[in-house]
């Protein structure tokens, strides 16, 4: 139950115009008997009501709605109004960034959200309370949690074991077992609630690949052998991505590991992903999406092809290279850098709208350019992702 107390007016009256300061002071020098064991007047609030006021109200004003009262707050922090938006079918995605703004500082972790009341323009605002995105490491998201994996360390030359998970309800973030062996730039997938780390050390058959059960949590290996000879240092990666429940990598041997089945594949330099594939890249409905030079380009795993994304024009000049891509509800959405005529360092966010034209064409719309970010020090975008809660 929410308990709101009534109180009556503070000013000099004591809320009664009828009555001048001098009435009112003698009166509570000779306060009543009775008066004195009487109980402030409140208000009863059934929790179940409570939590379907805040079932109606988007996510983004749940920080000025916990104000209201330290009961609301209560509702908003505990799982089961989250449960219960899942129930109803009323999540919304949010988009995570962790940006740098200079070579030898560590990156800062913001979150992207509309102006509120607007809900036009989009802004990034800084999450203090997260640490810092370690160099190299891999992420996964499943359901409204963030999995940080290996990485380097704070002296940037040796790769960690740690993994960190982030509870973006709250961004309170918690210590999970170590995997068996350190990783930087591994790869990462999330299929049937099982986290599948590949990669990112010395290759050998007993545990390069490595399985987190996020129901037991525990971690094992999964036994090779892996056709895979990359010249990637240390077994790294540039990029990877889950499609068709399969973990695509992107290096030199160009491959995948299919969890389901064990079996992995390498296409080598002659594959057709290679050709577009680069670091500014997602997954939206199985196909892959990358950028370059303004122009999107879309490969279907099934017809091994690259198609141009018709109907996108009149894009910002980014630099391209350096963006990051994110599925947000189905559509695309591109955070990148460029540099104005004052020196400023701007940070913009497009979002693409996709449709599924016949013959397996996509056609992009874009519906939204944004500017969310200014700074005089040039920021380096290192992860952009969408989480849904």
């Amino acid at each position: 139950m929410a308990l709101i107390s009534e109180t009556t007016d503070d000013g000099s009256n004591g809320g009664d115009p009828s009555k001048n300061p001098q009435q009112v002071e003698n009166q509570n020098e000779n306060p009543k008997e009775e008066d004195q064991n009487l109980a402030p007047v409140t208000l009863y609030i059934p929790e179940g009501l409570a939590e379907s006021i805040l079932l109606l109200v988007e996510r983004c004003n749940y920080p000025k709605v916990s104000l209201f009262s330290r009961f609301f707050h209560h509702v908003i922090s505990s799982p089961e109004l989250y449960q219960r938006r899942s129930q109803l079918g009323l999540t919304e995605p949010v988009l995570y960034a962790s940006i740098r703004f200079h070579l030898n500082i560590l990156p800062s972790w913001f979150i992207l959200n509309r102006n509120v009341p607007r809900k036009i323009s989009l802004r990034l605002t800084e999450l203090r309370s997260l640490p810092p995105l370690k160099p190299g490491a891999a992420m996964v998201t499943i359901g409204y949690e963030m999995y940080v994996i290996g990485g380097c360390d704070e002296s940037y030359d040796r790769p960690t074991s740690d993994v960190l998970v982030i509870d973006c309800r709250f961004h309170k973030c918690r210590l999970l077992p170590g995997m068996q062996r350190a990783r930087n730039s591994a790869a990462a997938g999330a299929i049937d609630r099982k986290i599948y780390v590949i990669g990112g050390c010395e290759q050998r058959d007993d545990n390069w690949i490595e399985v987190f059960d996020v129901e037991t949590g525990i971690w094992s290996s999964v036994a090779g052998p892996y056709d895979h000879n990359s010249s990637m240092e240390e077994g790294a990666f540039l990029s990877y991505v889950v499609m068709e429940e399969k973990i695509y990598m992107l290096d030199p041997e160009c491959c995948f590991y299919e969890p389901r089945q064990g079996t992995w594949q390498s296409w080598g330099p002659a594959s057709p992903l290679l050709r577009y594939w680069d670091q500014s890249s997602c997954v939206v409905e199985d196909s892959l999406y990358s950028i370059d030079s303004c122009s999107v380009s879309v490969y279907d795993p099934n017809e091994l092809y690259w198609r141009p994304l018709s109907g996108v024009s009149g894009l910002p000049s980014l630099n391209y290279y350096y963006c990051k891509m994110a599925n947000v509800g189905g559509n695309l959405v591109i955070l990148g850098n460029t540099c104005n005529r004052y020196g400023f360092k701007d940070v913009w966010c497009i979002e693409i709208a996709l449709k599924r034209l016949e013959g397996g064409k996509i056609r992009g719309k874009v519906v939204s350019r944004s500017h969310v970010l200014r700074s005089m020090t040039s920021p380096s975008i290192d992860l952009f992702r969408s989480v849904t809660f």
